[in-house]
């Protein structure tokens, strides 16, 4: 079933990008002065979040949502999105070149985060801890009416604990409007290198005890689909609402660490987030 959404999602990809470049024509016209500027989108509301890496008491509950980016003339940019799969989490860069609907940027991104587990295992003590993969690459963004296709590679990583760091990411997201409301669905693949899985989800021949045997993932793609939805409650205010489920990829679920952290309880073995919020556009 995996291997079917992962064809359909690339299959998808593959028909919206040809029929985009297709209609490509021109160099964008703007300069850097009228590229510059951003945006700024702070909500306050609760979340629950599900998966294998930490209970769902500790990362669900109440808590702020931001949404912002900024580019001055330099083309230098800065960016933080924490609940939209696009361009997540806090990042860095530089606008490279565009046209009437492509941005290309260099810029930096998580190609993962932080892993840890300890416990005794009969007598013996099994602890992994694998540190965050900062990384930087190149991203191609294209925006045509109501969809978004955006393409990322990054082969570049400040973690030296490891090497041949590979982190590929595909996404296409479609926007409705329904009256009031703006719907939105979004589908993606990311793929890392077997070197980074098995960085963070490999176990050794001298790490191995009895229930954790010794194992060395294959490289992987995760799957993520998220829906949401916005309705505008009066001037610069929006109520929000989504949901992002991410299938995990084999070499991550297969991994005698992963199955026992999706064993415990309120954990599970893939990931879903749900969000509802209201928020404010400044």
């Amino acid at each position: 079933m995996k291997q079917f959404f992962t064809c359909l999602i690339i299959g998808l990809l593959t028909i919206f990008t040809t029929k985009i470049w297709a209609n490509e024509i021109v160099p964008t016209l703007l300069n850097d002065k009228e590229r510059s500027g951003g945006h700024l989108k702070l909500g306050f509301g609760y979340k629950e979040v599900v998966n294998p890496y930490e209970d769902k008491k500790k990362d669900s509950g109440k808590t702020l949502f931001l949404n912002a980016r900024y580019q001055w003339e330099s083309r230098l940019f800065v960016e933080a999105s924490f609940y939209r799969v696009l361009n997540t989490g806090l990042n860095v860069g530089y606008n490279v070149y565009n046209t009437e609907n492509w941005n290309f940027d260099v810029t930096t991104l998580i190609g993962h985060g932080e892993v840890e587990a300890g416990l005794y295992d009969e007598g013996k003590l099994f602890y992994k801890k694998s540190a965050i993969t900062r990384m930087a690459g190149l991203r191609a963004t294209g925006a045509f009416d109501k969809t978004t296709v955006q393409f990322v590679v990054a082969p570049i990583s400040s973690n030296s604990d490891y090497d041949n760091q590979i982190y590929v990411s595909a996404w296409l997201d479609r926007s409705f409007q329904y009256k009031n409301w703006l719907l939105y669905g979004a589908v993606g693949l990311e793929y890392r290198s077997q070197e980074m899985l098995d960085y963070y989800y490999g176990i050794s021949d001298d790490m191995a005890t009895k229930n954790f045997a010794a194992y060395t993932p294959n490289a992987g793609i995760d799957v993520t689909a998220e829906v949401g939805a916005s309705y505008p409650i009066r001037r610069n205010w929006l109520f929000e609402t989504y949901y992002r489920y991410t299938d995990l990829s084999d070499g991550v679920t297969q991994s005698p660490i992963m199955q026992y952290a999706s064993s415990l309880k309120s954990r599970t073995k893939n990931m879903s987030e749900f969000g509802i919020l209201v928020s404010y556009v400044f």
